[in-house]
């Protein structure tokens, strides 16, 4: 059984932890799905008023 190790970051208000063995979620279904789901709601608002003039 390997250990894990965990690599701390002690700058700034809390405590990260940091590594490179993180799994991707870019082709999980759950969330290509509720991607697609906020980009179609961005669509349709409009944030023309939000443009500074």
């Amino acid at each position: 059984m390997s250990v894990i190790e965990k690599e701390t970051v002690i700058k700034g208000p809390g405590r990260a932890i940091v590594s490179d063995k993180v799994r991707s979620h870019a082709n999980d279904p759950f969330f290509v799905k509720k991607n697609a789901e906020a980009k179609e709601a961005l669509s349709k608002i409009d944030l023309s008023g939000l443009k500074k003039k």
